[in-house]
């Protein structure tokens, strides 16, 4: 991956076609591991916001096509793919319908790219990373987890060598080695959970020294990139995963009664922050001016009613943003609508919402059936996606985390099997 990283800042856009050649030898030599890491590693490097890796934008749909030639291809390649483990069923009248609000696109070249890259996803990373498990087995589970680990130590790293490479907001917040603060918020959740997961089901996989580790990187990480949404959604996964560990039904429905109270009760944060003083943390500043969220999600609103049953296609949240930009960002915001539910609304109508949370629905469901987990990484991830948008995109260092957590927990692992692997979680 120093060979990858170097050769990329080296050659700058040289290096996709140089890289691409590279990966599509490994391939051919059947080193399909590093292949999957070297993907999952571009589109960590894709979130920076560093010119020296602008090369990773483009080179992961190259990775992504090149992924795909072992899937069209599968007798000529030594890995054993198993087809049934794709995620893409679920999602198949969500996507037909979002390449139906193509049509109403500003920008339909853009929004058809999004849409096959996101169904692709669904397509290439369970059969692979299920398959790679066969073949490597524990091995791959370490080599994932090492490379994000490599992740957090890098953004400590580029601190030493000149902090203004990871500082953000006057020095308050760290984007580490990914692109922005909540950037690397959400990684930490993302990486906690996966790390969760495997450490749970494979407890003998890590060392006593480096699981301390790896916790301390993923926690200091987090409460660095001062990240208020993710660090929340780790708190909702540790308290529903600890309410459903002895009994799935009633831990869901305690959790759920939870997350209703947090939706309909109006909680004075400011004042709990206070007495907890933890107002620097949570930038209580920023809470009591509303937020840039609050002005996004208000815009949100506003646009879905001219689209509210059928929207405009795949990235058409972006676009209407950036028509705005000006306007928004003396309202105090910038970016886009920092909710992925209201993405969906705005780029597939409210159609493609209700597709949209059933696919997800029918996938934690299927996974609810092999491991408790399932709920309470489902809690955190809605938590998540309240004050983010990632869920909607493809190529990024988050989906791609979830869908790992995903095949682990469908294909993978059951909680039948704890006793027989002499499990004991001790967090």
């Amino acid at each position: 991956m120093l060979v990858w990283l170097v050769t990329g800042i080296t050659l700058g856009a040289v290096a996709i076609p140089v890289l691409a050649l590279f990966a599509l030898y490994l391939q051919n030599q059947g080193r399909h591991i590093y292949l999957f890491i070297a993907f999952f590693f571009t589109l960590i490097l894709s979130d920076s916001r560093l010119y020296a890796l602008s090369f990773s934008q483009d080179l992961k749909t190259v990775l992504m096509l090149l992924l795909l030639l072992p899937l069209l291809f599968a007798k000529k390649y030594t890995l054993a793919l198993d087809f049934t483990k794709s995620f893409h069923i679920p999602f198949l009248l969500y996507i037909s319908f979002a390449f139906f609000c193509i049509s109403f696109s500003p920008e339909p070249f853009t929004a058809i790219q999004k849409t096959v890259s996101y169904i692709l996803l669904f397509i290439l990373v369970p059969v692979l990373f299920y398959s790679l498990y066969q073949t490597y087995k524990t091995y791959f589970l370490k080599a994932v987890i090492y490379l994000g680990v490599a992740v957090l130590i890098a953004g400590y790293l580029m601190y030493l060598a000149n902090p203004m490479l990871v500082m953000y907001n006057l020095g308050g917040r760290s984007s580490g080695a990914l692109g922005n603060p909540n950037g690397l918020g959400m990684f930490c959740f993302l990486f906690f959970l996966l790390y969760f997961v495997i450490r749970h089901y494979f407890p003998k996989l890590f060392s006593k020294k480096e699981n301390v580790i790896i916790l301390i990187l993923i926690f200091s990480s987090l409460l660095w990139s001062g990240s208020r949404g993710q660090t929340i959604s780790i708190m909702i996964f540790l308290i529903t995963q600890f309410l459903s560990k002895k009994n799935k039904t009633v831990g869901v429905l305690i959790s759920t009664a939870l997350g209703l109270l947090l939706i309909t009760i109006d909680i004075d944060i400011v004042a709990i922050a206070n007495t907890l003083g933890f107002e620097d943390y949570l930038r209580i500043d920023t809470l009591d001016a509303g937020g840039g969220r609050v002005v996004a999600r208000h815009f949100a609103w506003e646009q879905i009613q001219k689209n509210f049953w059928v929207g405009r296609g795949f990235g058409y949240t972006e676009w209407i943003y950036r028509q705005h930009f000006y306007e928004l960002s003396m309202l105090g915001h910038e970016g886009n609508a920092h909710n992925a539910f209201l993405t969906v609304w705005l780029d597939t109508g409210f159609i493609g919402l209700i597709l949209f949370i059933a696919g997800w629905g029918l996938l934690f469901l299927k996974a609810a059936q092999n491991s408790y987990l399932a709920f309470p990484i489902a809690f955190a991830i809605i938590a998540s996606n309240m004050v983010e948008s990632w869920l909607v995109a493809s190529l990024n260092p988050f989906t791609i985390q979830l869908l790992m957590v995903l095949t682990l927990l469908i294909f993978i692992v059951k909680d039948k099997n704890r006793s027989e692997q002499n499990l004991n979680l001790k967090f």
